[in-house]
């Protein structure tokens, strides 16, 4: 009988390390159960210790029946109901603050290769977290790659956080990064920038998807993340109305000097409705614009001052055999 090459390679190497990975099962995920098998088989000839964790964020009934008929026949899977969908990084925060392994990967089994899982544990272990980088640029709809180069630029420029055009949710943490990320009290959590200020070793992995990784979101949804980033993570937007007022302040006084000359010189000059006209709309645009960024912070204060979880777990199914080996003991605190 003729050996897998592979198999017979990747058997003589298996690690001694507990590998945690998270699934969102998304309403549009399809299928899922063959991806999840074929994921144990990898983890189960990998590591030998793991487990699959599945978050369910709005999959369908017949999904999620079909997961949990897995769950009398492979060991090591958690399925992690939330009572209400929620965006994509509440899903991952949930799945990454349940977690016990050594190493923690998520993954989106529609669009990510689950084979590369061993390639970004592997690296994992010389570094706390490995991004996932698209081969592919990320496509979307219109205006979201200007939008996008746009949004990262301000980041690295004003935030200090450098994450890569084509970054993915592929990625791979060690145990301390978790305990660092998922010890944080915001109440907006971004994953991808959390990753990156926490200081710990960081390192990218370039893959190729299996399909596009776009981005469909609306631009609405778009600029209302940005703006829930920017003013979670970062004081600049206020820095930035200060120098707006500065300006407009210095300004309006040129202005009034001027007015004041021109009288002087002058006396027969009749006041200049245009001008007016101007400076008061030249003014009330400043103080909107002001208003606005104000009110963003006032609504992530209030945000944090509820103390409320991002998220409600409804349910929680586990696999008959939670462990591959039963007498394995894990530090997660």
């Amino acid at each position: 009988m003729k050996k897998n090459k592979n198999t017979e390679v990747i058997n003589n190497k298996m690690q001694d390390i507990f590998v945690s990975v998270v699934i969102i099962l998304k309403p549009e995920s399809i299928d899922a159960r063959d991806d999840i098998l074929k994921l144990y088989n990898i983890l189960n000839i990998n590591y030998t210790n793991y487990e699959i964790i599945i978050v369910n964020n709005g999959a369908s009934l017949e999904e999620i029946d079909a997961i949990i008929e897995l769950l009398v026949q492979v060991p090591c899977i958690r399925v992690i109901k939330l009572s209400q969908p929620s965006n994509y990084d509440t899903a991952i925060f949930a799945g990454l603050e349940v977690s016990i392994g050594d190493y923690v990967c998520t993954i989106d089994i529609l669009i990510d290769p689950i084979d590369k899982i061993v390639d970004f544990v592997k690296r994992n272990q010389t570094c706390d977290v490995v991004q996932g980088i698209s081969n592919t640029p990320i496509c979307g709809v219109f205006g979201s790659q200007i939008g996008r180069r746009l949004f990262y630029w301000y980041n690295r420029k004003y935030l200090g956080i450098d994450i890569p055009i084509n970054a993915t949710y592929f990625t791979s943490y060690s145990r301390r990064a978790i305990n660092s990320i998922t010890s944080s009290v915001r109440n907006y959590k971004h994953v991808r920038h959390l990753a990156r200020r926490i200081g710990y070793g960081y390192k990218v992995q370039a893959y190729t998807p299996i399909k596009n990784p776009s981005s469909q979101r609306r631009l609405r949804t778009g600029v209302i993340e940005a703006l829930e980033i920017v003013t979670s993570y970062s004081t600049h937007p206020l820095r930035f109305v200060t120098w707006l007022g500065f300006l407009a302040s210095f300004i309006n006084i040129i202005y009034a000097v001027y007015i004041l000359i021109l009288n002087i010189v002058n006396s027969r000059l009749e006041p200049g409705w245009t001008s007016i006209s101007m400076q008061l709309s030249f003014m009330f645009f400043i103080l909107f614009i002001i208003m606005i960024i104000l009110t963003e912070y006032i609504g992530r204060i209030l945000a944090e001052s509820y103390r409320e979880p991002n998220y409600v777990v409804a349910d929680e199914l586990v696999s008959t055999v939670a462990l591959a080996d039963p007498n394995r003991r894990n530090v997660t605190k």
